[in-house]
């Protein structure tokens, strides 16, 4: 059993911490501001409410019907759709603004009548979403993120132990943070397609972290005689070539999508991107150092 350690994570394990603080921080002040009124993210009808107008184009929607849309709103409000997306079989179109008047309701109608030769009868929904939907639904998030971490935690400590547990928390909420700091930097729209982005990165980014503690695991049997610093800066070395090609396989694919999609898949696939860039970072160079600080304090 090769031992040699050839990188030594555990003891850089401040250099790497302080790089995770300054990308997380961005999101904490906006998370923790929010309820004293400070609000730095931007926020979609779907939690501030806002209005809804969904139309038949009886075609197929493009990504250029897409981007026409949101420039007819643009021109019309003076201020960009929330977003755009298609509906039923690809045929209807549903526009999201922030609240506005009956008399710039019925101009974008009018502006998207003469653009894409529709009638009236072609409107086929027109809906306000209250603030109070939107709080209701904020609440529901972090509701299934508080159970899932919980959920996890007790997981990872049945399979491993509790540090492992912890530690794997610490790190999706390291990679949450990070893709709500990209939120805040990059202006991306949070909606209910982020929160799905968020869970999709809990998933991913506990099985990285699992890979990391499962190779602990079979080197605390091989190497009883080592500490735990040692045990990981071999673990994490072992599995970095996995890591690796698990988040360029999966980097590929979304990667593709942001290009290739339409705007509503790039504000979905975006967050995904930064959530995976985060998770291999935290599963690499933070769940293992913080593995072996919480043994070492143990002891």
């Amino acid at each position: 059993m090769q031992n040699t350690v050839k990188f030594n994570f555990v003891g850089r394990f401040v250099v790497f911490a302080v790089i995770a603080a300054l990308c997380i921080l961005p999101g904490l002040v906006a998370l923790l501001g929010a309820p004293f009124g400070l609000n730095l993210f931007n926020l979609d009808v779907d939690f501030v409410g806002g209005t809804t107008m969904q139309y038949a184009l009886h075609r197929q929607v493009s990504a250029e019907d897409i981007a026409a849309i949101h420039e007819l709103v643009k021109d019309v409000s003076g201020e960009a759709a929330s977003s755009v997306v298609t509906a039923g079989d690809g045929t209807e179109v549903i526009i999201k603004t922030h609240n506005i008047p009956t008399e710039m309701r019925d101009a974008i109608n009018d502006s998207m009548k003469e653009q894409f030769s529709i009638t009236d009868d072609d409107r086929l929904d027109v809906d306000n979403v209250s603030a109070a939907v939107g709080k209701d639904l904020r609440t529901s998030a972090f509701k299934a993120a508080g159970v899932a971490s919980v959920l996890m935690l007790l997981y990872i400590t049945f399979r491993f132990s509790f540090t492992s547990g912890a530690s794997s928390v610490i790190c999706i909420v390291h990679d949450v943070l990070v893709m709500l700091s990209a939120c805040v930097v990059l202006r991306i729209s949070i909606n209910t397609g982020f929160i799905a982005a968020a869970l999709i990165i809990f998933g991913y980014s506990i099985n990285a972290s699992i890979v990391t503690f499962d190779r602990i695991r079979e080197n605390r049997r091989l190497l009883p005689k080592e500490n735990a610093a040692t045990l990981v800066n071999v673990s994490v070395w072992q599995s970095l070539t996995r890591t690796i090609n698990t988040t360029l396989t999966t980097l590929f694919t979304i990667v593709a999508l942001f290009v290739l999609g339409v705007p509503s898949i790039r504000t979905f696939s975006l967050p995904i991107i930064i959530g995976i860039v985060a998770g291999a970072y935290s599963s690499t160079f933070l769940a293992g150092p913080m593995w072996a600080l919480m043994q070492k304090s143990k002891k």
